[in-house]
């Protein structure tokens, strides 16, 4: 009886986990489907402005840029998760960041997970937004956009870099980086978006436009992070909960096999006592 008990208490046990995935498993799948629905909402609109400022940064003569570059120190936000249980999400951040990152850099991190790795580490962190993405508001992330953007006017930083997870479908999610500011542009560009005028000229429009560029691109970044986040936690719930699945299959059978075996010796007992008296 006694491997009767281990084995019902073991099915009780995995029970009570499959409960708790199955559950998880529920709320990463409802957090996907609705940020999934604002990253379709905003990707259009966000791919416009970097468009733009892309192609009026190319209408510029670089060659005559007056901007003295005093630093070689660039500044990486790195988007984590606040939460685990979400497979290799934040290790595959944490690796892909460790080819890009240099001594002198500096970074600011989104995310619980992402301070607790870095914290002891030699970089210099600014620990004023970790709790950014406990609930992504745009309002908030313009605090962050015009904090980024005055740090970098004022020659603090060279480069402006973000660091966070790429949704590619619901299995697939990869580790990207993109430079930020200095407003990137590609030289290879034939066609203006904008036309052969722009007025009053292109300086003044990306002045006037990066606050709200630079603000674009780190809420899209923060919502594709999040579809990725909850995608993979999404996924490890649902193997965990099949895993638990399987396991509860063989323990039920495990339990009858013994259950079976106890009453037949049971039964054998009877007989054989029975027989005594005759």
């Amino acid at each position: 009886m006694s491997t009767l008990v281990k084995t019902k208490r073991r099915i009780n046990s995995v029970a009570g986990t499959r409960k708790i995935t199955n559950a998880m498993e529920l709320v990463a799948s409802v957090k996907l489907k609705r940020f999934r629905d604002v990253m379709s909402n905003s990707s259009n609109y966000v791919a416009n402005i970097k468009d733009i400022m892309m192609h009026l940064n190319k209408m510029i003569d670089h060659s005559d840029d007056t901007k003295v570059i005093k630093t070689s120190k660039r500044l990486f936000i790195i988007l984590n998760s606040n939460l685990g249980l979400c497979a290799r999400y934040n290790n595959d951040i944490f690796k892909f960041a460790e080819t890009l990152l240099r001594k002198d850099d500096e970074i600011i991190p989104i995310g619980l997970k992402g301070y607790s790795h870095y914290k002891n580490q030699s970089f210099k962190l600014n620990e004023n937004f970790v709790s950014l993405n406990e609930k992504i508001d745009f309002n908030d992330v313009n605090k962050l956009a015009c904090f980024v953007m005055n740090e970098y006017h004022s020659n603090k930083y060279a480069e402006v870099h973000i660091v966070y997870m790429q949704y590619v479908n619901s299995l697939i999610s990869r580790a990207e980086e993109e430079r930020l500011l200095p407003v990137p542009f590609d030289k290879d560009i034939k066609e203006d978006l904008l036309g052969p005028e722009v007025e009053p000229n292109p300086q003044d429009l990306i002045k006037e436009l990066e606050p709200i560029y630079l603000a674009s691109a780190i809420y899209q970044a923060m919502v594709v992070a999040q579809v990725s986040e909850q995608s993979a936690r999404n996924n490890a719930m649902k193997n965990a909960t099949d895993n638990a699945d399987e396991i509860l299959d063989k323990l039920k059978l495990e339990y009858n096999k013994a259950r079976q075996g106890a009453i037949t010796q049971e039964i054998t007992e009877v007989i054989s006592g029975a027989g005594e008296f005759e």
